[in-house]
């Protein structure tokens, strides 16, 4: 008889153990590096909503330079989409083009496993629900299967020159990008026009995972294989680069470097090149008007169609996805566009009177 009760407690006890491992939701995000601080306070504020929610933990913790973090986890409850049970949230900002190829692939993501603060342990075999990319899937090498697709936002790429690039470089051309992606590198005197300006310019671009790269390239008709530089902090000078950089390091890059280069980035990396002085123009336009801010700009310039170098924010999730996936992502998606109100980087789409229909592609009146 005592076995039987025993059996039966331990029965009991193994099927509430099951139970609660069902009781959970699991959603994993990758892609694209720009919307990391849109995504950081967008995730956050699903939890943190008084009325329908509740943050565990989070891993690492909330500090200044959390949003720009690119693996972020975090763990608790959405009662308005998920009830009682714990929610965890694994972000990966690996890129716009990877995000896509996560989903089209089913590949396995590095996320941090938990949410608890300072824990570095990887996940194994956890997939992406959600990518966040800031260009179309049919510009990336993975259209098949086709994704579902959300436009959310708009944002614009800027040139970024280093710090030790003269104060005369202030703009850059569609034919001068051309120029320098196809050499590397270029004399000073062919972006200012004076023959005294003999230093060279170097290049430094974006690795392949990025959309940044996508719109660069297609925004000024680049086609071949770009030739590039990184900065060498041990012999003071630019060694030839096959990979690309990610964007951290190449705002770093651009900060440590004494010889002249130009990159790309976007606003949340390009702020902390020289607290955003070394902004460039493209073609005759800048995408703001005045100094740059890390708390709001005016973004007019690209809300009717004067700069045009700029991508579109997507969130893409196959089409197959689970209720528990499709329930966050719609909840996300608004929680995004709240937050876009008041970005100092991005443009909700609902203020943009133009459109475009691919990187690079004719920028139209709507």
């Amino acid at each position: 008889m005592k076995t039987t009760k025993l059996l039966l407690t331990l029965a009991a006890g193994g099927w509430l153990a099951a139970t609660g491992a069902q009781a959970q939701v699991e959603i994993n995000v990758s892609g694209a590096v720009a919307f990391r601080d849109t995504s950081y306070r967008a995730i956050r504020s699903l939890f943190l909503n008084p009325a329908n929610g509740s943050l565990i933990s989070q891993n690492p913790a909330d500090a200044a330079g959390t949003p720009n973090q690119l693996k972020v986890t975090w763990s608790g409850r959405i009662t308005n989409l998920f009830g009682s049970q714990i929610v965890t949230v694994r972000a990966y900002y690996n890129g716009a083009v990877a995000g896509i190829q996560d989903l089209t692939q089913d590949r396995n993501v590095d996320f941090l496993a938990t949410a608890t603060p300072g824990d570095t342990t990887l996940s194994v075999g956890k997939k992406a629900d959600i990518a966040y990319s800031s260009v179309f899937q049919a510009s990336t090498p993975y259209t098949s299967p086709e994704l579902a697709d959300t436009l959310f936002g708009v944002t614009p790429v800027f040139f970024v020159k280093s710090a030790g690039t003269p104060a005369s470089i202030t703009n850059i051309t569609v034919q001068q990008f051309r120029a320098l992606a196809a050499n590397g590198a270029l004399p000073a005197w062919f972006f200012t026009g004076n023959s005294n300006d003999t230093q060279t310019v170097y290049f430094i671009q974006r690795d392949p995972t990025a959309g940044q790269r996508t719109i660069i390239q297609r925004e000024n008709g680049f086609t071949g294989n770009p030739i590039s530089y990184q900065w060498n902090s041990n012999t003071l000078s630019f060694v030839i680069d096959t990979v690309g950089r990610n964007s951290t390091q190449i705002r770093d890059q651009l900060n440590a470097a004494t010889l002249p280069a130009i990159s790309y980035l976007t606003g949340v990396d390009a702020v902390n090149v020289n607290g955003g002085a070394n902004i460039l123009g493209h073609s005759g336009h800048k995408a703001f008007f005045g100094s740059y801010s890390s708390v709001s700009n005016n973004h007019n310039q690209v809300i009717n169609g004067q700069y045009t170098q700029w991508g579109y924010e997507h969130l893409l999730s196959r089409t197959t996805a689970s209720g528990e996936v499709t329930s966050f992502l719609n909840a996300l998606k608004a929680a995004i566009d709240a937050d876009l109100q008041t970005s100092a980087y991005s443009l909700p789409i609902s203020r943009v009177r133009v459109e475009r229909s691919s990187e690079g592609g004719a920028v139209t009146p709507l």
